[in-house]
Order: structure tokens, then sequence, then C-alpha cells
């Protein structure tokens, strides 16, 4: 396992900047994220820690090596692609064994390793089976026991469950988690999805434009966002955001804004924190219903309060229809303060 460390790293390709002096310490064991919209220099991040690009300038440590000029063969390093790279020639049981013939291990270990790896991933009943006759979630589990019998400082994953149907991603999610939580392999881990990066990560950076917006664990991220991109990217549906003076007549926003007034202000409430009722009342504020959503084990309900729109939850056994009026209302704790100019967290 390895300590990993990124020492104001920076990386562009001609005008687009992918990484903007960045640091950050990924400690030994972590299971840590980058998440993060397409393009904004998450996979170039895993891609130089793996040797396969080079950094314009800082450094990049693997332990108590300096590897930023390191050959990716060199670097103890294992990746796990969006593609399985599997060879189409080769059985289960010989895709697995790769890495170690190619570092002839002695034949019995290898055997014994593949053995070990097939019974982690529950691969051994297709270890005669070519890549071709497998499901993709198999070909993945492939992927990823290819990486695991290497026993490596570190796994590199690139968005390794985006090719995977809702169920398959579900069930390999829960089978990356367990193998991390076996094995405690160091493991940096790329992702666009949030509900992802949230569930498997011991941390997660927030990534915009090359620069790491929030670097927290999920929980912390997820409840005290750090400024307004962060806010509607984590979290889904994604945190209403709206002028305070749109909301400057609730009893709670009048709490939040004590002292400072509407103005160049941003408020930012979770919609499973907002209630939408059919009857108005003391702590409720109207809002014109334009969207009901019956999603099963709820339904979200969007209302448009001036030029604005808010989405919260029908409240238990509430009746509302588009085109009718509605009530919504929030717990004060729920609401987040956003300074409006920079988008930046105000502590309220």
């Amino acid at each position: 396992m390895a300590r990993i460390a990124l020492d104001a790293v920076s990386k562009r390709f001609d005008r687009t900047v992918v990484a903007d002096s960045l640091s950050l310490t990924i400690a030994d064991g972590e299971f840590f994220t980058f998440l993060g919209p397409s393009g904004c220099g998450k996979s170039t991040l895993l891609h130089m820690i793996a040797g396969i690009e080079t950094p314009d300038a800082g450094r990049i440590r693997l332990g108590a090596i300096d590897a930023t000029d390191l050959p990716p063969q060199k670097r103890d390093v294992a990746m796990v692609f969006q593609s399985y790279a599997l060879y189409p020639h080769l059985s289960v049981a010989e895709n697995l064994a790769f890495p170690l013939r190619n570092r002839r291990v002695a034949p019995d270990v290898i055997a014994a390793e593949v053995r070990r790896v097939a019974e982690v991933l529950g691969l051994g009943a297709l270890l005669a089976q070519p890549p071709r006759q497998l499901s993709g979630g198999q070909r993945q589990r492939v992927a990823l026991g290819r990486a695991l019998i290497r026993r490596p400082a570190a796994f590199l994953m690139d968005e390794p469950l985006s090719n995977l149907d809702a169920a398959l991603r579900l069930e390999l999610r829960a089978e990356i988690k367990r193998v991390h939580a076996t094995h405690g392999i160091t493991t940096v881990y790329v992702t666009h999805d949030q509900e992802e990066a949230m569930v498997l990560s011991d941390r997660v950076a927030v990534l915009r434009a090359g620069r790491v917006q929030q670097c927290d664990v999920p929980a912390a991220i997820y409840l005290r966002p750090a400024n307004v991109h962060v806010a509607q990217f984590v979290g889904s549906p994604p945190m209403n955001l709206l002028p305070a003076s749109s909301l400057a007549q609730h009893p709670g926003a009048a709490h939040c804004l004590a002292g400072r007034g509407p103005d160049g202000f941003v408020l930012g409430l979770r919609p499973e924190q907002v209630d939408f009722h059919a009857d108005a009342g003391a702590d409720r504020q109207r809002a014109e219903i334009v969207l009901i959503e019956p999603t099963g084990p709820q339904t979200w309900v969007t209302g448009r309060i001036g030029e604005h729109r808010l989405r919260g939850r029908l409240a238990t056994g509430e009746n509302l229809a588009a085109g009718a009026a509605g009530y919504f209302t929030f717990a004060r704790t729920a609401l987040h303060l956003f300074d409006g100019p920079t988008g930046t967290r105000v502590e309220s």
C-alpha cells in the first residue's frame, strides 16, 4: 500500500487547464475519489498518478518515492478502466494470470493466486470461459481481479462502472467496497456519479476546471458544501439555490439572514428538506405548482416563486396538482447561506 501526494501539480492541453497547481495527499489505505463533471480534470489527474500523462509542473510521490518521471511499469499501481481491456483470446483464468506471468512468477504460485482472486470475486465457475461469453458485470470483475492479483501499492479506477446498467452498477459498487474493506489497498477512484462517490469513499475531492472545490469526508460535503458548485453537484435531486429575497417571507429565512438583509446572498435548500402542502399555515410560503413527479417512495413537487423554482417533497397525506397553489415549509436549520457574487459558503 502507498501514500500518494500531489504537490502543486499543473497540467494543460493547449488553453484548457485540467490541473491548476493542485496539492493534496491520499493516505495509505484510503479510498479516495475525484468527483466532477466531464472535462474537470479528474481522469487526467488519475493518468498522471499512473504515469500515462506527465505533469507540466509539480511533483507526484508514491510512498517515499518521487514518481513524477517514472514510467507506468515502475510505479507499482494497477489501473481498472471504463472499458474492460481484457484479452479476448485468453480465458478468464489466463486474463487473471497475465500480470504474474509477465513477472515470471512460478506456475504453482500463479495457479494459487488465480484461485484466490477468483474466489474473492465470485469467478470460480467462469475460469475457463473467454471474455465474449461473459456479461458486462462479469467482465468488469475479471478486470478488477487482474488488478487485484498483482497486489499493487495502489488501485487507480477510471469510471469502471460507467458502461454497466443500473442493477450491475449497484452490484459491482458493493463488490468494490467489499474488496477494499478486505484488502485495504490505497484506491484512487474517478467518477462523475456523486452517489458512487458518497457510497464508496473515505474522502472525496470535488473538482471544477482543474481545481479542488472541496475535499472532505462525504457527509461533510453533503451537509456543509463549500460553495454553490459543490452544493448543486452533490445531492440528488440537486440543491435548490434561490436569491435570498425570494424566501425572505419565510420565518426560517428571516432567522438565517438576521442582521444581514437579503441582498447579495443566495439561499440553498435540499429538496428532501422542503415539504409542500395543500393548505396555508403560519410557517408556510405560497408557490404555484408547476410539476408533480411521482417516483414510488416519494413524490417530488416543483413550485414557482416569482421567476424562481423550488423543488421539494409532497408532504405525507397531501394532494396537489400542477397549476394549483401549494405551500412549502422547511426547518430553519435546513438552510445554507452563500455569498452571491463569489458563491462561497457563509456561516450563518
